[in-house]
């Protein structure tokens, strides 16, 4: 067998061993570092970034750079609004603009001109490529309609068409800029093209106002460039190619000089950022080791993909769930936080009797649904100044029943599928005396008798309606009384060795004595 086909084995089998390792990750940062890893044994290179966007910053924000210890690398996107849009391939439509964290005010003031409402609809090709983009200025009612949206789609359809025919072109985009501006009653419209080798986006025509042409610097860099045009880059001599920004070089004391450039796209093409590989150890990078790069990128950007929709989904629950336990706040500010400060005193707990991360993850998520119910139980009782009568007693009980009913209509993920019925038993008792099902020991999740725990420290060490706050020190002596009958005492074991590694005990919580 040749050294080529003998090569391209080895490479094709390092291959499919990334694919099988990045199947199996989750967790963004430790993909990229795993990614950035097998870039630089695959590629014979000294070193390899991964880069992704953080759309909020407008910027491309490597997740780890082999090589690169204790230093962010950091690409400013300086685009604006226009170079936004064709960044994320998308049409967006702005009503104030000075409110976007997207929107460049020095145009305006170049121009002695006033942005409020904005319309850009970026200029692509059927195979994906960016031209430009389109963009229109000032609705006078104070925003563009869905039915401008549509026909400012269809225009930039167009103008694609003359663009890439480029022999008549200047007379048909001034002739469509015109007509669209009319048809939509806007007060100017701009349509842009982007020069690539320069990498600024230059306005073929300007119709309105004073018709000045107008040149944005969209200050690339190589992987600013590759993730905005989607085009692979080959680079022998990178400080030799004007579009290579020296920055990071100097700042961090390497020496770019062999560098290979692929964008990474979501499976709808959008882009989420970009793979470096750098230096190659011998010679140059050639076309097959891009073309193998091209390959693995696909491999990379779906398993970044999934990790990210992952993290958005957790981010979303999590803040669904900090939402819902405010409402108790609003409902009785004299508890605010308490369901928050059960959680974290129940991870502590967890934590001191070796529950793992995902572990830690569901007990509190079962903390901060445990008391959600209280929304459900009249004022009145709730904000009582003195002890609680038989009858009050049982209406307060009834918030286990109210909380597991509404969180039993959620649709769990398997990682927090157990949280119900863990959050519905923090009130059972080890002797069968608890409430809402009177269970047993054995009966009762470890988790929910963590919870029991943390529920009644917090409860007695935080005021209430009807009493006063207890110390540390007596919350724990209550605890202690009640080992074996109502408390676990692993449990309090574990809280009582946090409370001692703790230089500060403080209260952790806020449930209730006498709201069982």
């Amino acid at each position: 067998m040749s050294d080529t086909l003998q090569s391209n084995d080895k490479r094709l089998e390092h291959c499919l061993e990334i694919q099988r390792r990045l199947g199996g990750e989750r967790n963004v940062d430790r993909l990229a570092q795993l990614v950035m890893r097998e870039m630089t044994g695959l590629f014979d290179a000294e070193r390899s970034s991964l880069f992704l966007f953080d759309w909020e910053s407008m910027e491309l924000r490597a997740r780890f750079a082999e090589g690169v210890v204790g230093r962010a690398l950091v690409v400013p996107l300086r685009m604006g609004i226009v170079g936004t849009a064709i960044l994320r391939r998308e049409l967006l439509n702005v009503t104030n603009v000075y409110a976007s964290p997207y929107f460049n005010p020095d145009i305006d003031s170049s121009l002695g001109y006033h942005t409020e409402s904005l319309l850009v609809v970026p200029l692509l090709t059927a195979d994906g490529r960016i031209l430009g983009g389109l963009e229109l200025l000032n609705k006078p009612s104070g925003f563009f309609t869905a039915e401008d949206e549509q026909a400012a789609s269809d225009a930039a359809a167009r103008l694609v068409r003359w663009i890439e025919r480029g022999d008549y072109y200047p007379a048909a985009i001034e002739a469509e800029s015109i007509a669209l501006r009319n048809n939509i009653g806007c007060d100017r419209s701009t349509v842009f093209m982007l020069d690539v080798p320069t990498s600024r986006l230059a306005s073929l025509h300007a119709d309105g106002g004073d018709g000045r042409l107008i040149s944005l610097n969209m200050k690339l860099g190589i992987a600013g460039l590759c993730a905005v045009t989607g085009s692979s880059l080959n680079i022998a001599e990178a400080w030799e190619d004007p579009r290579f920004d020296r920055t990071v070089d100097q700042r961090t004391g390497f020496r770019t000089r062999s560098l290979l450039c692929v964008a990474l796209k979501t499976a709808s093409g959008q882009p989420i950022g970009v793979v470096e590989v750098i230096n190659r150890r011998e010679g140059v990078f050639s076309d097959s080791d891009l073309a193998t790069l091209e390959a693995v990128a696909g491999i990379i950007a779906v398993a970044i993909e999934n990790a990210m929709l992952l993290a958005d989904q957790e981010r979303q629950f999590s803040t669904m769930l900090d939402a819902m336990t405010r409402l108790m706040d609003v409902h009785d500010p004299l508890i605010a936080g308490h369901s928050c400060r059960v959680a974290e005193c129940s991870v502590a707990i967890g934590s001191v009797l070796g529950f793992n991360a995902e572990e830690l993850d569901l007990l509190r998520v079962a903390a901060m649904l445990a008391d959600y119910g209280m929304i459900g139980v009249d004022d009145t009782v709730l904000k009582k100044n003195g002890p609680l009568t038989e009858t009050e007693i049982e209406l307060v009980r009834r918030h286990v029943e109210i909380t597991t009913r509404i969180i039993e209509r959620v649709h769990f993920t398997l990682k927090y599928r157990k949280a119900a019925v863990i959050a519905a038993a923090h009130h059972e008792r080890l002797d069968g005396k608890g409430y809402p099902r009177g269970l047993h020991a054995n009966e009762i999740p470890v988790m929910a008798k963590i919870l029991a725990v943390a529920d009644v420290f917090s409860a007695l060490t935080a005021k209430r309606h009807h009493r006063e706050s207890v110390s540390c020190d007596e919350a724990l002596c209550i605890l202690d009384a009640g080992i074996g009958s109502q408390f676990d005492a692993g449990a309090v074991a574990a809280l009582k060795q946090h409370l001692a590694n703790t230089a500060t005990p403080a209260p952790l919580a806020t449930p209730s004595t006498n709201l069982p």
